[in-house]
């Protein structure tokens, strides 16, 4: 077992300074979408083709750290109608992380139910009986996972909640002080592992907020951030010194959980379509100038560290397609002719965003990796005349994983990487 503790800024693993050279990881494949089975989760054993492609390429590029989204487990299995006996199996994938403590890759795992329950966070609605059973199970949930997976050397600790730090749930203290429990509530159960949040880069007013209630000496903060520009001195602008601001009388941790920008562009009839060497070269700035400012911010350096931030996560790892498709596609049942999942649609979001260096937020195609099925054509839906997609209805198995090519920017991150690792 793996043991992790914080100092004031520092996250230290087995006693040694860490930083964070990571990857956001929800390797969606190709027709897939969280909504169904497995929920987003393909870090179970079924799914075991596409961590292990993956985990051999993240080894190979000096990443270390990589952050899910969503641990599934059998409570999810409950809600959903599913046996218990369905495989929510994550034991080979941490076992294939750690590597025999060869170049391990260490997991934040995440869990996705906080955020489509964030109306129980809410001080209006705090007391209501509904609410105050629904936050307990969520403790129950996150504490079965926490002694189940807590023992593996791979698991750094727990994102107990992604972006739930809306304006409603930010002005409870109470909110504060519950995950403040929650956090507690893990270190009594596996002490040596670690929490966070992962919140929205609200311009630290989560922070200032909730700071003085996370006192759990296994917590620290994460942030999803996509701010700055793609010259090479702004990077994330004041992040770090208004973080230290904010957190100067109760010192944590900040990881930047999400960073990162989208490798598209649109073409003059508003269609997504890949950069033009000029702006992929910007996106290696970015990428580039991003990083090196968490570099100069890093906790892992000094005797007492003058940074705050403990590494960060890039999101993401490779394109999920599935964000942009039409509602439709979204359903099971859905016809072929309603269905986009062979297309890269651009995003809800069509206005220009001047900061990125392809000028869109598009939700598909932030992926250091471009993703590509295997043999489409010859699929067949799991339900008749619906949408296919990564499951062979007819051997009852995956289909073969996605084809990976990592973009440019990709050889500028990993570079980046080993270079300070």
């Amino acid at each position: 077992m793996s043991s992790w503790s914080i100092d004031r800024y520092q996250v230290r693993c087995d006693g040694k300074p860490f930083f964070g050279n990571g990857v956001s990881y929800q390797a969606i494949p190709w027709g897939g979408c969280p909504a169904f089975q497995p929920f987003g989760d393909f870090t179970i054993k079924t799914w075991s083709s596409i961590w292990q492609r993956d985990l051999s390429l993240m080894r190979a590029n000096s990443v270390n750290l990589l952050k899910t989204y969503n641990t599934l487990d059998a409570a999810q299995l409950q809600q959903a109608g599913l046996p218990p006996t369905s495989d929510h199996d994550h034991g080979p994938f941490l076992d294939a992380c750690w590597n025999n403590n060869t170049k391990p890759v260490f997991v934040l795992l995440g869990y996705a139910p906080p955020k489509n329950q964030q109306q129980i966070f809410y001080q209006a609605t705090w007391t209501d009986p509904a609410n105050v059973a629904a936050r307990q199970t969520i403790l129950g949930d996150l504490l079965a996972l926490a002694e189940l997976y807590g023992p593996y050397p791979a698991v750094m600790g727990f994102a107990l909640a992604n972006e739930i730090n809306s304006a409603d749930t930010i002005n409870n203290p109470a909110f504060f002080q519950y995950w403040n429990d929650v956090a507690n509530a893990i270190l009594a159960k596996v002490p040596g592992k670690l929490t966070c949040l992962a919140t929205v880069d609200d311009s630290m007013n989560t922070v200032n907020l909730g700071n003085q209630y996370m006192t759990a000496a296994n917590y620290f903060w994460g942030i999803n951030s996509y701010r700055g520009n793609w010259t090479n001195s702004n990077g994330f602008d004041i992040m770090f010194s208004s973080f230290a601001t904010a957190t100067q009388d109760n010192r944590k941790p900040l990881m930047m959980t999400e960073w990162g920008a989208s490798a598209s562009t649109h073409t003059t009839n508003r269609a997504i379509t890949d950069m033009d060497a000029t702006q992929m070269a910007n996106l290696r700035t970015y990428v580039n100038g991003h990083y090196l400012d968490l570099l100069k911010n890093g906790s892992n350096t000094g005797s007492p560290p003058t940074g705050v931030c403990c590494g960060g996560t890039y999101f993401e790892w490779c394109d999920e397609w599935w964000k942009a498709d039409p509602v439709a596609c979204n359903d099971p049942h859905a016809k072929e002719a309603g269905c986009h999942t062979g297309i890269w649609d651009p995003g809800p979001n069509m206005n220009s965003v001047s900061n990125f260096p392809g000028g869109y937020y598009d939700e598909e195609g932030f992926g250091l990796h471009q993703i590509t099925p295997v043999d489409p054509s010859s699929r067949q839906p799991v339900v008749a005349d619906g949408c296919v997609g990564p499951w062979d209805p007819v051997t009852n198995s995956p289909y073969p994983p996605d084809q990976l090519k990592a973009r440019p920017h990709a050889s500028e991150l990993f570079g980046l990487f080993a270079a300070h690792s």
